[in-house]
């Protein structure tokens, strides 16, 4: 069972999903409006003991006849901190993260539906600290059949891995290997004093971490193209540049008889190319097709192909849709699962390896009509999802998702 540490967290996470209820049963409008409300909640477990309850919350509200302003929410209760945690957390141990986004956008030019943006992202977890801003605009050409839009952002993070303090009293790093510190009464944690062999039991550290921070930009360009009236193809290109600390310190790789904490470059700069299509097969039946290509500086270069086929079913109140996405990707270039000697990066870390993989997904919609209930609620819409990974390196995952969403 799982047992969230942050209560603060999740007592803040009720009270916006109670604000975003009054928000919903206090709007009530003759006129049928353009402002909607997604909820959604789902489980997550995979072959790595991490198990997360999610539950999410999305509103977004027109401002006059060209603005909007959107609020989200989202809280995940998880165990075992992360997938790469169950080395650290032998016994799983239970945290949790809040999300949230606030943002806007202005329409500057009706006609041609040129809009600008500006929103706001904050994440907050037991040793993390996120935070991003982004600028974005869209213009629509050739009778709105073509859509150009572009977004900015960057993102300031900061790690702080708990119980380093702690750690740090009795223990040093020489040459990055742990080494206890003279005079320093054995620690439970070490299961030996002669090959440095030991278990964190939940508390983490990092060299570096607790005064290093990471920087990304990040810029995006995308062209979408009704080719017909059944066909739309859209290409993106995407650039990201990140700088500052970017290893997972929960991360141990042995290296000769010492125990060492992964680490990483400073820089990264990443980049990736989507093409996709989707095509109507009459009234009831659509394909969707996606390819992906990504590089980065560290070496690991990556394919994805997805695709799935959607259709209408019960007078279109239900829509079907099943699709699979194809994974494969190069290892980085100082990837190793074990060093003989210490090097200046070294990283064990599965993400960064040599794999391939492949999903399969499933989706119901089903439509209530509208209105689906009395009072201020319509378009109400009811949809199931589950997910289902497997990768050549032994890590599986399931993912289910239950939602509501509508207008109000």
């Amino acid at each position: 069972m799982l047992t969230v540490t942050s209560r603060g967290r999740l007592a803040r996470a009720v009270l916006v999903l109670c604000v975003a209820g009054a928000l919903l049963l206090g709007a009530r409008r003759v006129a049928v409006s353009e402002d909607i409300f997604r909820v959604k909640a789902g489980v997550y477990d995979d072959t790595r003991d991490v198990t997360v309850f999610v539950n999410d919350v999305h509103l977004e509200k027109d401002v006059g006849e060209r603005g909007k302003v959107s609020l989200r929410q989202e809280v995940d209760a998880v165990s075992s901190a992360s997938i790469g945690c169950t080395v650290c957390h032998a016994n799983g141990e239970s945290l949790s993260r809040v999300d949230w986004q606030i943002g806007g956008s202005y329409a500057l030019d009706p006609e041609t539906n040129t809009t600008v943006g500006l929103s706001y992202f904050g994440s907050t977890e037991q040793d993390y600290l996120g935070s991003t801003v982004s600028l974005s605009a869209a213009r629509d050409f050739a009778d709105r059949n073509s859509t150009l839009s572009a977004v900015y952002s960057f993102s300031y993070d900061k790690p702080h891995p708990h119980g380093w303090d702690k750690f740090a009293e009795e223990y040093a790093f020489v040459g990055g290997a742990v080494v206890p510190r003279r005079g320093a009464a054995p620690a439970k944690r070490l299961e030996s004093d002669d090959d440095l062999s030991f278990r964190f039991d939940g508390n983490l550290i990092g060299e570096r971490v607790t005064d290093e921070t990471k920087v990304s930009h990040r810029g995006g360009l995308s062209w979408t193209q009704a080719l017909d009236p059944r066909t739309i193809v859209q290409v993106n290109l995407d650039v990201t540049r990140v700088g500052g600390y970017q290893s997972n310190p929960y991360h141990i790789i042995p290296v000769g008889g010492a125990e060492y904490i992964e680490a990483h470059p400073d820089a990264r700069t990443r980049r990736a190319v989507v093409a996709q299509v989707n095509r109507a097969l009459g009234t009831r039946t659509f394909l969707k097709g996606s390819y992906r290509h990504y590089s980065d500086t560290w070496g690991v270069d990556s394919h994805t192909g997805a695709g799935s086929l959607g259709r209408y079913l019960a007078d279109k109140s239900l829509l079907m849709d099943i699709g699979y996405r194809h994974y494969t990707q190069s290892a980085a270039d100082f990837h190793s699962a074990a060093y003989a000697t210490s090097r200046p990066h070294m990283t064990g870390d599965y993400r960064l390896g040599a794999f391939r993989s492949g999903a399969f997904r499933a989706k119901a919609v089903y439509s209530l009509g509208s209105p689906a209930v009395s009072g201020p609620l319509h378009d109400l819409r009811v949809d199931a999802a589950y997910e289902r990974y497997v990768s050549d390196n032994d890590f599986r995952y399931n993912l289910w998702q239950l939602g509501i969403s509508g207008s109000y």
